[in-house]
């Protein structure tokens, strides 16, 4: 199934056409930027401007953009190749406080997660009065509070569907006698086990 009028950039549930009035991104989404000061509230979504400023270009877009074919290794995963300094001037600044470098409006590690998020979900479980199936795709649902959520379909009365790929012995061990698991690349497996639900996915073509 494709979706026409989507962005490519976007995450995976708004190309697939999911509202957006009922998509709760728990852990932000990497397509925002904010301001980190407490004293300021600069937030712009969904800016897929790449790279966000010149100077963090990666060197294969560099070579790209200077239209020169150097024949250079520009694998930046390799550990001997050189990245250029980068200077706090050429950095995205904040143009509302003018004082503090813009961030990625996600959730990092050791950052509570938004509580306008959770209260929504919450809500939104209280006021079912059943939940026919709960998907937990390629997580160990090992981490609170979103690990909770499967307890709490559960006593809606969902089944549960894992998809990851590791085993339920490696992390995903909250598995129950009625559960349902599939061992393997999600983005493979998903797919197959909802055709007869949505039809057979299509890649388009670039």
């Amino acid at each position: 199934m494709s979706v026409p009028g989507t962005d490519k950039h976007v995450g995976l549930s708004q190309r697939a056409g999911h509202p957006r009035a009922s998509l709760e991104l728990l852990h932000g989404s990497l397509f925002d930027i904010k301001c980190p000061s407490f004293y300021c509230d600069y937030i712009q979504q969904n800016n897929f401007t790449d790279p966000i400023v010149p100077a963090l270009a990666l060197p294969h877009q560099q070579a790209e953009h200077s239209g020169s074919d150097d024949g250079l290794d520009h694998d930046i995963s390799n550990a001997e190749i050189p990245l250029k300094d980068v200077g706090t001037s050429e950095l995205p600044q904040c143009p509302k406080c003018q004082r503090s470098l813009l961030r990625p409006g996600v959730v990092w590690f050791g950052e509570s997660l938004p509580a306008r998020t959770l209260s929504r979900i919450d809500s939104w479980m209280l006021d079912r009065k059943g939940v026919d199936l709960i998907l937990v795709i390629g997580t160990s649902a090992s981490v609170w509070p979103a690990a909770g959520y499967i307890d709490a379909a559960r006593a809606k009365g969902a089944r549960v569907a894992v998809v990851n790929i590791e085993s339920p012995d490696e992390g995903a061990s909250r598995l129950e006698a009625n559960d349902w698991f599939f061992q393997g690349d999600a983005g493979e497996i998903v797919p197959q086990i909802l055709e007869a639900v949505i039809g057979r996915v299509v890649q388009n073509a670039e």
